[in-house]
């Protein structure tokens, strides 16, 4: 028993130190943070700005979601076809950009305009949450890849008990304008994920010139 306990924590730590040693997925995890952010504000708060912010109803309300769940349907199909490069890079930005910007004009907007904005936002959830799994395997050895799949799982999902709460505080401290600051708040997360990563890069390619 001792034995097979500490295999597990040993096979735990691996997969947690496989994911965070490689680049490209490592960027591909601070993506999914981000794109938590956002997809935490729309399933937080969209219910109340439909009922309070619009004045509509549980029907409204169903609909709006249906359109955030066509959209990310739309991007599992089309995923593997829009972006075959190896970091998935393009798929990664331009659906974490999507989501940023759909849920940034929400509060200004009609419900038909609505309807729209959550369909590119379910574009975005999936273009910036599909491609890790599809890198890990990539990326990864056939006999560790179960390793680092659940270490994935964990932090993935961590990410999201993180930003729930972030989206609550968002919708009561600005009521009326939580998708505009949770919006802006996503932009700046990204940002700063874009900015660090191209350092990361640069450090990179300097101490390697440096060896050779």
């Amino acid at each position: 028993m001792v034995r097979q306990s500490g295999n597990t924590w040993n096979n735990i730590w691996k997969g947690i130190r496989l994911l965070f040693s490689n680049n490209t997925l490592r960027f591909a995890l601070s993506i999914e943070f981000v794109s938590a952010i956002a997809g935490a504000m729309i399933l937080v708060n969209t219910i109340n700005h439909i009922k309070t912010g619009l004045q509509l109803d549980d029907k409204h309300y169903g609909w709006v979601m249906a359109a955030f769940g066509i959209g990310a349907a739309i991007a599992a199909f089309l995923a593997g076809s829009l972006d075959k490069s190896k970091t998935r890079a393009v798929s990664l930005i331009l659906g974490v950009i999507a989501l940023s910007l759909a849920i940034t004009f929400t509060n200004f907007v009609s419900y038909t305009i609505l309807m729209v904005l959550w369909l590119f936002a379910g574009l975005g959830q999936s273009l910036a949450e599909m491609p890790s799994e599809t890198l890990i395997g990539e990326n990864i050895s056939y006999e560790d890849q179960g390793k680092v799949f659940g270490a994935h799982f964990a932090f993935s999902h961590l990410w999201w008990a993180i930003t729930y709460p972030i989206a609550g505080a968002v919708g009561i401290a600005f009521p009326g304008k939580e998708f505009l600051y949770g919006g802006l708040l996503t932009i700046f997360a990204t940002i700063i994920t874009f900015l660090f990563f191209l350092q990361n890069a640069r450090i990179g390619r300097l101490l390697f010139s440096f060896h050779k």
